[in-house]
Parts: C-alpha cells; structure tokens; sequence
C-alpha cells in the first residue's frame, strides 16, 4: 500500500505543478499582447539589428554610443553625425507595423511605428558593406538601421518592408486628419514649425469643468515643458520612441491636457483609432434609436457615474458617457455593459475625447483586466483570489490577523479592483496610479493593494472587524495629500505626502510582483474560480424556472448540463456567446437524449435523417414561444416537461397540437399522413428490434416460465427457491419480427381509422369535382368526348371508394377521434403511456455510459445474472402456466362447448394479468349461467389456492430494460 500511496502523492504534486503554468499563449499573442498591438498583426519576419535615430528638432546633435549596451556597433555606421544613441537588439516586422525593442533589458529602448508613418526608405552605404537603410518619416525624423546577420535575411525583411509599405499605401492618406487629434502634434506645430492659426485638438471633459483636485499652473507647465522637449528628441504619438526617461516622466506626473494622448498610445488604443477610422461614429449612427438590455441599465447608471464631477452633473457630460458606453455595448455585445464600467469610462472622459475613451476602453477590457467587466465578473474574482494569495504570502502577519477576526478582504479589496481605485481614492490620486497602469499593466493595480495595507499596517492589526477595517483604509485615503512625516525637521523630508510613500512601497517592496508570477497564480485558482461561477450560475438559473410537473431536480441539472455543453460557442464561466440554441444544435442535442433520434443503420441515413429534421422541425417551432428561431433553456425546460408527461390523454394531446398547426383542432388530410409519417420515425427503434417494448418484454418472460415448467415436469417442489435455466436459447428473430410487425400494423391500423371514423366536410352544391380531374392525356384532342367523360367518372368513383381521397366528402381529424383510435390500439396506447416516454434519457448524468435499453441476448444475460429479482417475475408466470396446464388436465371431463368457449380466440394469457385480456371476452364468459352453476365450488377451491402479489411499478424495476 505505501507504494500506491507514493504514487498518489507524486500524481497530486504533477497536477498542482501543472495548475501552476496552465495553458501558453502563443508567440504571437505574447508579442501583441506585449505590445497592445490590433489583433490581426502577427509577426511576418524578425531580425537582429542596430538602430538609431536622428530628431531634427533635437537639441542635442552628439553622437553616442547606449550607455546600457557596451557590445552596441556604433562603430560600423557611418550615418549621419548628428545621431543621438545606437541601440542593438531586435526588429519585428507585421503588416502595419516596425516594432523594435533593445536587447539589453528590454525597456530601454521600445519603438512600435505604425508604417503608415513612413515618408521614404533608402539605403544607406556602408564603409564595412553592411546591410543599413534609413527611414525616413512625416514628423521629420530619421532611423538608421544597421542589420546584423546574413545578407539574405536583411534583403528578405527588406523585401518584404516594400511590399507592407506598397499596401498599405490608402492607409497613408488619412494620416493627416488623425495627427490633427494628437495634442503633441499640437504642441510641435507650434513651439517648433512656428504655425500660425492652429487650433488645439478637442480634449476631455475636464478642458471645460476643471480637472480633478487642484492642480499648480506653474507645476503643469514645467511638466509640460518636460514632455514637450522628449516629444522634439524622440518623436511624438504613433512615431514615437518609449525609453528609460519615458518611464521617469509617467511616474512624476502626466500634465492633464497630455494625459489623454499618453494613456492611447501606453494602452495601444491608438492603434486602433487609427486603423478604425469614423468606426466609432457608424456605431453610434447605425445604432440610432435601438435599445436593449444594455442600455436600459446604462441609462440607470448614468447619474450614478462620479457624481461628485461637475461635467456629470450636466446633459453634456452625461450624454458623452452615454454614447461611448452605448457604442461599446453595440460594438461588444457579449459584455454589452457591466457594473462599474461606467465609472472607469466616466474617469477616462474627463481627459480624453468619446472616440479616444471609446477604444481605451476596448483595451482595457480586453487586454488589461480581461473579464473584469464580464456577466460574470470572472476576471475580478480570480484576482481577488490571487490577491489574498499574495497577501498571506508577502504579508503574513496581517493575513493572519484577518484570518483570526473573520475580516473579509475582498470587502474593501474588490472595489479597488473593479474600479481601478476611482471610488476609492480622491481622483487626482486614482488618475496617478492609472498612468502607471496604462504604462506597466494590471500589475500595478496589486503593486498598489499590497502596499496599501503596507502602510496601514499598524492601524490594521488594531481593528477587530470588517467596520474598524474599513474605517482604517478609508482615513488613510483621505489623507494622502498630508505630510507622511509631518514631525520632521528636514523641509524636503516634511514635504513627502503619504501618496508619495505609497507609490515608493509599491514600486520599490512589491517590484517582485510582475505579470509571469501573476500569472502563474492565475492559473492555478483559475479552475476553482471557473466551477464556484459555473456552480453559482446553474443554481441561480434553476432556482428562476417556471414551476414544471414532470421533471425532477436531477432531470432539470442534467438538461441544464447537456443544453450549455451542446452549445459549444457559449461559456458559462465567461459569460460570452450566446445563450440560446439554434436549430442544428438542436438536432445533436435531441440526438444525445432520445433514443429513436439515432438511426439504427449507416445505410438508412439518407431516409431517416430527413424524417428526424422534419419532425424535430415541429417539435422545435413548438418550443419557441418567442419565435426568435432559437430556444433559450426555459423553452427546453417546459418542452421537455410536457414531452415526458407520464399521463396517457396528456401524451396524446401534446402529439396532436404538434401537427395542428393552424390550432382549429382539426387536422387535414395531409396534416394526418404526416402524422402516420411521424409515427413511423418515432416508433423505428421498436420495429428494427432495437429496443423491445413492453409487449415483447411479457412475451419472453412466458416463454422462460414455460420453460421452467416444462424443464420441473409440471411440478415445483418449491415455488420460493427457483432455479433460472441457464441453456434456453433465445430466438431473437422471432421476438423482433413478431414486434416490427406488431408495430407495422399498428400504423395501418391508425391510418385506416383515422379516415374511417374521421368527421366528414360537405361541399357547397355547385362545386363541379368532375371538371377538376384533368389528367387524361389527350394532348392531341383524338380521344372523343363519352370516352373522356367515361374516363373523369371511374376515376372519380375510385376516388370516392377511398376514404382518405374521397373528393365528395374530405374528411378531419378531431382531437376526440385520435384519442379513440390510439386508445383502441394496444400498442400505440402503451407507446403514448410509457414506451415513448422511457426512451428519453433524462435520468442520467451527461457523459456517462448508461446502458439503459438492452438487446434480446443482452437482455436474456441479465435475467439470469439478477435472479433474485426475476424469480418473483418467474415464480408468477409458472403459477400462470401450472393453472394454464391444470385446465388443460381436466379439458376432457368439460363438455365441448365450455372447452371452445375458454380456447377460442386465446394465446393461454396469464389469468392474473388483465391487462390484455379483451372486454367482449370478459362478457361471453358472464353469460354462461349454467357454467357457473357447475364449477362453483370448483372455482372458488382454486382462488384459494392461488395467492396474487401485486407490484408497485414504482418501486419494482422493469424485467427487461431498454437499449440505448
């Protein structure tokens, strides 16, 4: 046992190893994930490179060596003199874009240039004779590429460069009119090309309203200036290079005119804008007017966004956050709109445009915190949980202390989360930490809740419960703009606000936090999290359905289960794709379910499966009550609950309203063919032998009693230990055609009374039905006139000889006479009270092999392999046929005539099943007086000696199951 119990530890420890790394993203989502690149760039080519460049609006005209890349090949370049620093590292190549990024540490230098940039490219000469091209752009600016590698490389990226820039030539010209929106652009125009009669771009709400807090004129131009002079070094919007002195600057503050066009170009939204063009104004436009569900809670929330901002306590700041967050809803609609998002679009229109915060937000959903704005939310609960991860791991004491007190985390931790701080902290706080979450990732946002409760620490492990808790971290964030060392003698020391510190314990302690340890913790709660919602769902789901009669909780789970898994674009766990199920996914759905949706033969399919179509066609335009042309899982519920009805005028009614389609109560002549059609389809299973009936069922239990008697001499010695054969041969054969003929006859018998007792309809008196036969085949006119005539009246009199297509008399279907004729057949009445039902699987968990319909061999195997059930079954059927043979012992003391009267018409049916036994029977037997007179004594003998058990369908299994 300690071997196998090594192995199971072993196999415990792989799995959680394996929950750790999860599934890999692919190299090219790794890259535009990286890069916040458009989803259809994907890498074409990559090389090893040099790469330089020259601004003409730059004030320092040095050339130098990186100071961060000792190995750089400054040395074989003969460019320009007045290039500022060479970089080596790597170039990507898409079909929009030139991506670089520094070997070195892979944030000294990143460039990601849009093509559409791209003024002209030529080749540089080389003293050494490698391989170099200069870019030049719109903005002026020049790019020294030196490749490093083979020849034939360099020739083949710089081959394939030619024909992107080639196609992608449309794309240059709408170039200008989307730099005209880049307030940096702006600011260079300006200051540098010295234009006259510029305008600035349109800004955010807070150009009008005010930014948030209150800003120092003087601070905001310094930064501005800061800004203004990396734009004229190193490019600006859509060309610009992102270095170390980037970074700098987002952590000391972004100006609020320039924070909008930073967050676009750090989220890569830009690219989006720019490739999209007027895509945000069609969707406004085509949309026009339209509501759904999405917007009905958005129109509740619009008050509800930041209201302590003026802009929102006007129509115009209300009704731009109405169009960005309609157009996203239109744009999006598996998310459509998600509680907080309105806050976070609300924060973002205060310093961008509705276009810019329209497609900002479109990153932010996607790429930065996805599913954090979701019908599930999933994304925010599975942080939560990695953010408690990291707690007990980095901050073990106040875990511990929260564990202890019962003080729930997520209660103050979630709305950081799901909000990205804006309820939480003054905004001019919130929009600091957003520009290093635009620049770094969601990272940040853990970075900022660890050291959150850093700082609190000791305020923290004071408080006893979630109150005092709350109460701590809500002082501390109204206190941010205070001294955090107010005590101090020194100026600078006293002038450190507890922002600042916040921002340093972050960034500096929690620096171990970085997206592949993030996700790895992701990937390891992610199962949980994903079955707590599945499970959470489902229980909602199933506690809101309508009141059903017929299924039982099991059945309602295990509907549930097949009906979500069967639409395979639908993830519960998500929320995305739709939720409702079209008519193909229906026909597998029912086939998985229902045994008489299989066919039995490969060679049928061409016959059956239009059959199958046809009446799953009326079975599913019954279900949909919307008329929508697809079924949401209250419809299948409600269908299935009518379909398994166990009562027998019920079952009927149902299958008669599926093909009265006008809902007269009365089918046509055709309507009734379709019908017997449907009846045929339905009832394939039971005629090719698949499945046996009840019918076949007694009929083989006799013949194994028989079996018995015949085998004991017609004598048992002890009725309660009986022995089951284990040599009787079952002729399958003989059980299945005897049953596909059964069922043959059953139909023709349905057709035959349904025109025979169906309810003529009389015609109006002059309606000539003669003239209305005109297949005589006299194309010519040689044929005369009487033997036309002749022709017209034996068809018509063989029409009117059918009842079925008696022109005189057409004839109806009512309700009331299918319930007779389905009730005068014994097996088309057990099919609509039993058979039918039992043959859709309901019972059983989805996934899991259930033999539930057996073959006559199968069959035959578990009667003698569960013997103590069958003997009860056996022992009366022997009791049947000992009282059959008893008869049969004393025929010849009976006169003839008592003898022909119990013979006559019989099949030796058991004398204590009376559930075949024909009612005019029953009554010849009552008017034989003087056979009473005779065997009275007799008769009453033999009830004494015969002892009846009944059993409880309910609670005793079938004997023979069905085949699945």
């Amino acid at each position: 046992m300690s071997f196998f119990e090594s192995l199971r530890q072993k196999a415990t420890f792989i799995d959680k190893i394996a929950e750790s790394f999860g599934t890999t993203l692919t190299r090219d989502e790794r890259f535009k994930l990286e890069y916040k690149l458009p989803a259809d760039e994907n890498i074409m080519l990559d090389i090893n490179a040099d790469i330089s460049f020259k601004c003409i609006h730059a004030r320092d005209q040095t050339f130098k060596v990186s100071t961060n890349d000792k190995n750089s090949h400054a040395a074989n370049i003969d460019g320009p003199p007045s290039v500022h620093y060479v970089f080596s590292g790597k170039l990507y190549l898409t079909s929009h874009f030139l991506v670089f990024r520094d070997s070195f540490d892979q944030k000294s230098c990143i460039l990601v240039l849009n093509i559409s940039t791209i003024k002209k490219v030529e080749r540089t000469p080389s003293s050494l004779y490698a391989f170099s091209l200069t870019i030049h752009l719109y903005s002026n600016t020049q790019i020294l590429i030196q490749f490093i590698g083979l020849k034939y490389k360099s020739e083949q990226f710089c081959e394939q460069l030619k024909r992107n820039l080639k196609e992608n030539i449309p794309n240059v010209k709408r170039l200008s009119y989307f730099l005209s929106t880049c307030y940096s652009e702006f600011l260079i125009n300006k200051n540098v090309l010295r234009q006259k009669d510029i305008r600035a771009p349109p800004a955010g709400l807070g150009q009008t309203y005010r930014y948030p807090g209150s800003p120092d004129i003087a601070k905001e131009k310094a930064k501005l200036r800061l800004w203004f002079d990396y734009f004229k070094e190193n490019g600006q919007n859509i060309s610009m290079v992102r270095t170390l002195y980037f970074q700098k600057l987002v952590r000391i503050g972004i100006p609020n005119r320039l924070r909008g066009e930073i967050w676009d170009v750090c989220s890569g939204s830009m690219f989006l804008r720019e490739a999209n063009e007027d895509l945000y104004e069609r969707l406004l436009s085509s949309n026009k007017n339209k509501s759904s569900q999405a917007t009905e809670e958005i129109e509740k929330d619009l008050k509800r966004s930041l209201p302590e901002y003026s802009a929102y306590q006007t129509e115009e700041g209300i009704q731009r956050l109405r169009n960005v967050l309609t157009a996203y809803s239109w744009k999006n609609p598996d998310v459509g709109y998600c509680q907080a998002m309105n806050i976070v679009c609300a924060a973002l229109l205060i310093y961008m445009t509705e276009e810019q915060a329209f497609w900002c937000l479109c990153n932010l959903c996607d790429i930065y915190v996805p599913g954090y704005y979701s019908k599930t939310m999933y994304g925010t609960l599975l942080d939560q949980r990695v953010f408690e991860s990291f707690v007990e791991e980095k901050l073990p004491v106040i875990w511990n202390h929260l564990e202890k007190h019962d003080i729930q985390l997520s209660i103050i931790s979630l709305p950081w989360f799901l909000s990205l701080f804006y309820t939480s902290m003054p905004l001019e706080y919130a929009v600091r930490i957003m520009d290093i979450f635009f620049m770094n990732g969601a990272k940040s946002l853990f970075q900022v809740a660890l050291a959150v409760l850093k700082v609190n620490a000791d305020d923290i492990l004071s408080s006893e419960d979630d109150g005092m808790f709350i109460a701590v971290i809500k002082t501390n964030f109204h206190s941010l703009h205070e001294s955090a060392h107010p005590d101090s003698r020194d100026i600078k020391y006293r002038q450190i606000t507890h922002f600042q510190t916040l921002l340093v314990t972050a960034f500096k302690e929690f620096s171990v936090i970085d997206d592949e340890l993030i996700g790895q913790e992701r990937n390891k709660y992610k199962k949980a999290i994903f079955q707590d919602i599945e499970t959470f769902v489902k229980k909602t789901q199933l506690r809101h359905l309508p009141k059903v009669f017929h299924l039982t909780d099991d059945n309602l789970s295990n509907i549930y289960d097949m009906f979500y898994q069967s639409i395979e674009t639908h993830k519960i766990s998500m929320g995305t794709g739709s939720s409702n199920m079209q008519f193909d996914v229906f026909v597998q759905f029912m086939t998985r379910l229902c045994q008489w949706c299989t066919t039995t033969t490969k060679s049928d399919d061409d016959k059956f499966v239009p059959q199958r179509n046809a009446f799953l066609t009326k079975l599913f335009v019954k279900w949909d009550r919307s008329e929508l042309n697809e079924l949401t899982l209250t419809d299948t519920i409600l269908g299935f609950d009518k379909l398994v009805t166990p009562d027998l005028l019920e079952s009927i009614n149902n299958f008669f309203s599926l093909y009265d389609s006008d809902d007269d109560g009365e089918l046509q002549r055709d309507e009734v063919l379709q019908m017997a059609e449907g009846l045929l389809f339905l009832t394939e299973p039971w005629k090719s032998g698949k499945i046996i009936d009840k019918l076949t069922q007694r009929s083989i239990e006799n013949d194994i009693a028989e079996k018995i008697i015949h085998d004991t001499g017609n004598e048992l010695q002890d009725k309660n230990n009986i022995e089951l054969p284990t040599d009787v041969s079952i002729d399958e054969d003989k059980y299945k055609s005897e049953q596909t003929e059964r069922y043959l006859q059953a139909n023709s018998n349905f057709l035959q009374r349904s025109f025979e007792y169906a309810k003529s309809l009389e015609l109006a008196d002059d309606f000539n039905l003669i003239d209305l036969s005109d297949d005589d085949n006299d194309m010519n006119g040689s044929i005369p006139f009487e033997i036309k005539e002749n022709r017209k009246k034996k068809k018509f009199e063989s029409l009117m000889a059918n009842a079925a297509l008696d022109p005189i008399h057409p004839k109806v279907l009512d309700l009331a006479t299918f319930r007779m004729i389905v009730l005068a057949d014994e097996t088309y009445e057990l099919f609509f009270a039993e058979t039918f039902r039992l043959s859709i699987n309901l019972d059983i968990n989805f996934g899991s092999n259930n033999d539930r319909g057996k073959a006559l061999r199968g069959m035959f195997d578990g009667i003698i392999a569960d013997g103590r059930r069958v003997a009860e079954h056996v022992r009366r059927r022997v009791d049947s046929v000992a009282t059959k043979n008893s008869a049969v012992s004393i025929e010849g003391s009976i006169p003839a005539t008592i003898t022909s009267t119990m013979t006559n018409g019989s099949r030796f049916e058991d004398l204590d099943d009376f559930t075949s036994e024909p009612q005019d029977e029953q009554e010849e037997l009552l008017k034989n007086s003087w056979l009473d007179e005779d065997d009275a004594d007799e008769g009453q003998g033999a009830r004494k000696e015969q002892t009846v058990e009944l059993l409880n369908p309910e609670s005793e299994p079938d004997l023979i199951e069905f085949e699945t």
